[in-house]
């Protein structure tokens, strides 16, 4: 059979309602398959082409039927199943488990047939109109496929390695007795500083995706934000700043749990976990650093709209080195 036949076969089935209903959008994604044909209690769906077997074997208790599978190229099922599944840029929330064997344990099933749903803190923005809460925080994350071909000792290989640099705004920094905080097109006056504006937090973002044999991608961005609600998120699910209190205290939900960050205090917050994404089991690692906590009065803040100059601390925190730096009263 050409590839052209091949594809016309997953397009086919991505236009069929009835058959992309026999299996739930996160099924298909996780476990990276599409149906093709049902004849009773066997259900044939297309899969990729190093599907783990692990994975095909869980995907009968998760469907309640027998499966037969079909390895296609992977490019071309990938694209069916976001037709089929994910129109005007939809996404799932995967099921995420502890334990990297979760594909060995039977209870595992019920879980990987539905979107984990979170549970944070109810959200709560505490900090009074003429204060603003400073936060500074490194957030490193590295995906990495545990079901892919090792690299061993081998060094990169600059064909299957990628950087990109995204946006480098520090929202604020201290200068002398007074805090500036950078606008973009905002007036050079503490009035530019937006009314509903209760936080200016800059965050170092790094993450890292070991997605092949030899080969990784790398994203590096430092972002500004001026927070007026919460939660905001720092991950899109498992880490997310929820609560500020009016001393500029923090709480972040930390994949199940609440961390407290009290002003001036610095903490490094970690978890790792792991998931079926499209057919490959995933285990994610992030560190939270919390650099800096606390506020200022709005009279001690300067306005700016022009890119905020880096220093010492911002450099050292960019390469991953991080500096002590004390709290604005």
């Amino acid at each position: 059979m050409s590839e052209t036949q091949r594809k016309a076969i997953l397009e086919a089935a991505a236009k069929d309602r009835e058959l992309v209903e026999l299996v739930p959008p996160v099924v298909a994604a996780g476990f990276g398959v599409l149906p093709l044909r049902r004849l009773g209690d066997v259900l044939t769906v297309a899969c990729m082409p190093r599907a783990s077997r692990r994975a095909l074997r869980l995907l009968r208790d998760v469907l309640g039927l027998e499966i037969v599978a079909a390895p296609f190229e992977a490019a071309s099922l990938r694209d069916a199943i976001e037709a089929a599944y994910f129109q005007a840029d939809a996404t799932v929330n995967f099921p995420t488990f502890r334990d990297p064997d979760f594909l060995d344990d039977p209870r595992s099933a019920e879980a990987l047939r539905r979107e984990k749903v979170e549970r944070p803190a109810p959200a709560e923005l505490a900090v009074p109109p003429d204060r603003l809460a400073l936060v500074t925080l490194s957030y490193r994350s590295t995906l990495s496929d545990l079901d892919g071909a090792r690299a061993g000792g081998a060094l990169p290989d600059p064909r299957r390695t990628r950087l990109d640099l995204g946006a480098l705004d520090v929202a604020w920094a201290r200068r002398g007795d007074r805090v500036q905080v950078h606008v973009p097109e905002a007036p050079e006056a503490p009035e530019g500083l937006p009314p509903a504006a209760r936080v200016a937090l800059t965050e170092f973002r790094q993450s890292d995706y070991r997605h092949g044999p030899g080969g990784t991608v790398g994203e590096h961005a430092v972002r500004a934000h001026l927070l007026t609600a919460l939660p905001h998120l720092i991950h899109p699910t498992e880490v997310q700043l929820v609560q500020v209190d009016a001393d500029g205290a923090l709480g972040l939900h930390v994949y199940d749990r609440t961390e407290r960050v009290a002003p001036g205090e610095r903490r490094r917050l970690e978890l790792a976990y792991c998931f079926l994404s499209y057919g490959s089991r995933l285990r994610r690692t992030i560190a939270v650093d919390v650099e800096e906590v606390g506020t200022v009065a709005r009279t001690r803040v300067e306005v700016h709209n022009q890119p905020a100059p880096w220093g010492v601390a911002e450099l050292g925190r960019w390469l991953g080195v991080s500096t002590s730096s004390q709290e604005c009263p």
